[in-house]
């Protein structure tokens, strides 16, 4: 049985495709994240366990990255306020839920 094409002309449109896909992600890279602040979505009262281990999270990623982090407490219904506030947000990934 033969091939369609030969096994040169395989490798090159591998090789064009992989170069292709280099160069669009290599653009999505160089956007720099993030350009604005992430929100930390913490579904329990301020001063809690939860929260004090969110700030804390903030301070060490805020000093290591240089990125802003703001600690939005979303207490209530067991935690299913903040989760649910955390899960209708935009897809953009500035939206972080713990728990």
């Amino acid at each position: 049985m033969t091939q369609p094409f030969p096994r040169s002309l395989n490798r090159r449109a591998h090789l064009a495709l992989l170069l292709a896909g280099s160069l669009l992600t290599s653009h999505a890279i160089a956007e720099g994240f993030p350009s604005k602040p992430i929100k930390l979505v913490v579904p329990f009262p301020p001063g809690g366990g939860t929260d004090i281990i969110a700030r804390e999270i903030a301070s060490k990623v805020a000093t290591q990255q240089g990125w802003t982090i703001v600690i939005d407490n979303k207490p209530g219904s067991g935690g299913n306020l903040g989760v649910d506030v955390a899960a209708k947000a935009a897809p953009d990934g500035y939206t972080l839920v713990i728990g």
